[in-house]
């Protein structure tokens, strides 16, 4: 089988791993294992990244107590009544690679690396809609940092169509932002840019997903989301744009 050469594949998983929350959150949480493919693309949060298309696999596994999804290894605490509390283990999602980069300044960077983070999820569901929150905190040596994160959804059912808009904010401390967009003042004497260390960050997004089953085993989901950076993060001059917009079509089959 033909492998991706290292240049293609390194934004390859930087946005698989951005887009796999997303899709974890709008399809159906079934019993039992799915698995199949997904279909993307996400503006990167970097500057001077080339954005790339996604071709990716697909997993999630649900089971009594532990449960795996794209993008999160969980076990559940508590579940009754429409609440679940459950301990989690995700990634974080960014990644910069210097060797990515085309602007000279950036590419005389540090790199960052994926960092994993560990913390409690909990969400609630009624007639009304769903809440969930979570926080997590970065253990994997790369400053400590602290997320925490509030969303809203509302399902809706026109037909063999589930649409899910769902709104949010999430919250990045300092800690955490400073590793992936601040500037040192090593690094701002070596490029020529200016050296940055942020503060914390709030930042709203909005996504909206759609589901419909093809059959009794497959199921089409797609997403499209959007999220506003805070001022910490769009005022570093590694920071794109003031926005990341992305669109995923994910195909399941249930086993």
């Amino acid at each position: 089988m033909t492998s991706l050469p290292p240049a293609l594949l390194r934004p390859l998983l930087c946005t698989v791993v951005l887009s796999t929350p997303l899709l974890a959150n709008a399809q159906e949480q079934r019993p039992g294992v799915q698995a199949g493919i997904t279909f993307g693309a996400t503006t990167g949060a970097y500057a001077h990244y080339d954005d790339k298309p996604l071709v990716l696999p697909a997993l999630s596994w649900q089971g009594k107590r532990f449960f795996a999804s794209p993008g999160s290894l969980g076990m559940n605490l508590y579940k009754a009544d429409g609440l679940r509390l459950s301990a989690v283990a995700t990634p974080y999602t960014l990644r910069f690679k210097t060797d990515d980069v085309n602007d000279p300044q950036l590419r005389r960077l540090h790199s960052r690396q994926m960092s994993a983070m560990v913390g409690i999820n909990a969400d609630y569901s009624a007639d009304w809609g769903a809440v969930a929150a979570s926080v997590k905190r970065e253990v994997s040596g790369h400053g400590g940092g602290v997320e925490s994160s509030l969303h809203y959804s509302y399902p809706i059912q026109a037909g063999r169509f589930t649409w899910v808009p769902r709104v949010g904010v999430v919250h990045s401390s300092a800690r955490l932002l400073d590793y992936y967009y601040g500037i040192s003042d090593e690094e701002a004497l070596r490029s020529g840019l200016a050296a940055y260390k942020p503060g914390s960050a709030t930042s709203p997004s909005l996504q909206i997903a759609v589901s419909t089953p093809l059959g009794t085993k497959w199921r089409a989901t797609g997403v499209v989301a959007n999220q506003w950076f805070g001022d910490a993060v769009e005022d570093s001059p590694m920071a794109r744009r003031s926005s990341q917009t992305s669109a995923f079509i994910s195909l399941m089959r249930a086993f």
